[in-house]
């Protein structure tokens, strides 16, 4: 055999080992790949599980139970307002004046109850816009003077308070409030704590 014969098989069996190198490679990968797919299934599977662990503590927490001892009643609590009238000099107001009376309200159920106050007026007739200022306060109406502030704080159960109701035109009153009048109400509202 010539040299140049030899180096051409020697050539043609690199060739063909190259092939197989290559041709076994995609093989190699793919066993490769689905090891470390196997991994990422893994590491998945407990972060998921890891997830649910987490979940399953937070659901636990917020629906927390006590059991009562064999014998033992539980009630719930009642919330009442009891509200006495005020006496009020309804006279007709002229500008600048106001008239207030003292009310009284008692928590008749068994919650402590944190006090406020709605106010509405129904003017009459409907056409006219509300002149007045309306309010309604902590405590007993002053002998002189005007309260201020607004009915708020906590009423234990069973305890009784005082409020005062303010009615006043002010001064600068338009001229259509004149023989108007208005349907006064005043909400109170006692809403647990």
């Amino acid at each position: 055999m010539s040299p140049r014969h030899v180096r051409g098989s020697h050539r043609l069996d690199m060739v063909k080992a190259r092939h197989r190198y290559r041709a076994a490679a995609p093989k190699a990968a793919l066993i490769t790949d689905a090891a470390g797919f196997m991994k990422a299934a893994l590491v998945l599977v407990v972060a998921i599980g890891l997830g649910l662990v987490g979940t399953g503590g937070t659901y636990a927490y917020l629906n927390a139970s006590v059991s009562a001892t064999p014998g033992t009643t539980l009630t719930a609590g009642t919330a009442a307002l009891t509200v006495g009238g005020p006496s009020l000099n309804w006279s007709a107001l002229a500008p600048g004046d106001a008239v207030a009376g003292t009310f009284t309200i008692t928590n008749t159920g068994d919650v402590p109850l944190v006090l406020s106050a709605a106010i509405t007026a129904t003017m009459t007739p409907s056409s006219t816009a509300n002149p007045f200022t309306i309010s309604v306060s902590n405590g007993a109406c002053p002998v002189s003077g005007l309260p201020t502030g607004t009915l708020n704080g906590t009423l234990a159960a069973g305890a009784t308070t005082n409020a005062c109701l303010v009615v006043a035109l002010p001064t600068n009153a338009p001229a259509n409030a004149q023989s108007a009048s208005a349907a006064i109400s005043a909400t109170i509202s006692g809403i647990q704590p």
